[in-house]
């Protein structure tokens, strides 16, 4: 059959295995594309297929890949969601897998079905992904959040390998039924993810909750990029503990949800990062303890930019760490957050900083931070988190006042027509770079941690990652 011409008639057991319904659109042996074929994923997907670049692709509903089948998609390939039937998303299950590996010249973009200029956060629900990692709740049924929610409970690999996302952009995603209570889809919303999962090139754009979001598992990620999100850029919690390099945050306003999709946060966070949160269910957090595995992530290489004095944003802080998070932090720039730079929440996460055996289980260094209403807790701002600030921490972190312009300080162009994260020669972010601790990056991309003299995602005159895969468009 040619694409476009020929409609593809299913009889009920393809409908049962979740039909791809249109044109052939699932064959990868298909002649030259043609450019105007069209189909629609719906139901459960219980059999491997290959979606083509040639198909535009319909996300209709829950959309969930079943263990034990493979999604493939190929580079170029464009899926939208269903903006008529509410929440409408795509699930890998735990068993399943994903293998979507686009290139800079042709990424796979899942995005709003609205024409340009009419699309909004939330038009979609977002992409899901679900591995056998562990997790730091206990119970026999742990349920993802938002509607037709699936078990996550009891994951006991850590290397579990649930597919490749590789230069894949997620834009206009995110559905809410709790209004704002907890009960959301993200972007790319990440279960119990295992290591042996690709995450590299990968953005969010637009979003109406969290850019990337992680429920424990072990997933590594590198080269991620979050264009205004609704909520948090990056956000973890329950025993998250991936390492990622290379990373973009950009909030410059609150934009507006789609009607019926939920509601915005008022304070979006560069990080948000949780051990487990004692109200719900199967956490301990109490004065001599948390749920284990502790959150204990890797972030090195970050960019997070804020919105600074932006209408709307209540007290977005750079990076909000609280209910028993550790985690290693390197090497990264916070700015223009018009809260805090560094807000840790609450004593036991505070008690990370001086671990047993005097080894930090929360290393936050070789980081620089400027044009923020707080670079650090103040007495009446949250937790004033005085106690484990030692003085060589503190000498690595490079500190400019609220009034220093981070745009002129480090010479980035912020503007959505011509993003730039190169700072000028001279900058003080091209000097200053520290050494991650070896044994929490060991094979991290088969052994590719890189460990920089520069702070941030990028420097001078070096290479700028993000060009010819990303977009920046809020509509």
């Amino acid at each position: 059959m040619k694409h476009g011409k020929m409609l593809l008639m299913v009889g009920l057991s393809a409908w049962a295995a979740g039909a791809i319904v249109g044109c052939s659109g699932d064959d990868s042996t298909a002649p030259a594309p043609t450019g105007d074929a069209k189909g629609t994923l719906t139901g459960a997907i219980t059999a491997s297929r290959t979606l083509v670049k040639d198909t535009v692709y319909t996300i209709s509903g829950f959309v969930k890949v079943q263990s034990g089948a493979t999604l493939t998609i190929e580079p170029g390939t464009k899926l939208i969601g269903d903006t008529t039937v509410a929440g409408s998303s795509l699930w890998i299950l735990r068993g399943a897998k994903i293998d979507a590996e686009g290139t800079a010249a042709e990424p796979i973009v899942l995005t709003s079905a609205r024409a340009v200029g009419n699309r909004k956060p939330g038009d979609w629900g977002g992409l899901i992904i679900i591995g056998n990692g562990k997790i730091n709740r206990t119970g026999a049924t742990i349920n993802t959040e938002g509607p037709e929610p699936e078990n996550y409970a009891g994951g006991t690999n850590d290397d579990d390998n649930s597919g490749t996302l590789r230069y894949v952009r997620i834009e206009f995603a995110g559905f809410d039924i709790s209004n704002g209570n907890g009960q959301e889809l993200n972007s790319l919303s990440s279960y119990a993810v295992g290591r042996g999962t690709t995450y590299e090139y990968i953005q969010t754009m637009a979003g109406l909750d969290d850019s990337f979001e992680w429920w424990g598992g072990a997933v590594d990620g590198r080269y991620l990029v979050s264009y205004e999100s609704g909520d948090d850029h990056f956000d973890w919690t329950e025993g998250y503990k991936g390492r990622n390099q290379f990373l973009i945050g950009l909030q410059t306003q609150r934009l507006v949800p789609a009607p019926g999709a939920g509601v915005f946060s008022s304070d979006p966070r560069g990080f948000e990062g949780d051990g487990c949160d004692p109200a719900v269910s199967g956490c301990t957090l109490t004065s001599t303890g948390a749920s284990t595995p502790y959150s204990m992530p890797v972030f090195g290489n970050f960019t997070l930019v804020g919105p600074g004095q932006a209408v709307g944003v209540a007290d977005g802080n750079g990076a909000v760490l609280r209910r028993g998070t550790g985690g290693t932090f390197i090497n990264g720039i916070l700015a223009r957050w018009k809260g805090i730079a560094i807000n840790v929440r609450d004593d036991w996460t505070d008690s990370f900083f001086v671990a047993s055996g005097g080894k930090d289980s929360l290393q936050i260094t070789n980081t620089l931070l400027a044009q923020n209403g707080f670079n650090f807790d103040t007495v009446g701002k949250d937790h004033a988190q005085t106690t484990n600030w030692n003085p060589t921490r503190l000498a690595t972190i490079k500190q400019y006042a609220a009034d220093v312009l981070v745009d002129t300080l480090l010479g980035f162009n912020l503007n959505p027509t011509g993003l730039n994260w190169s700072p000028k020669a001279g900058a003080p972010s091209n000097t200053g770079g520290g050494t991650a601790p070896a044994a929490r990056v060991a094979n991290y991309f088969g052994g590719s941690w890189q460990n920089t003299s520069y702070l941030g995602a990028a420097q001078s005159n070096g290479a700028q990652w993000w060009l010819g895969w990303t977009a920046y468009a809020i509509n």
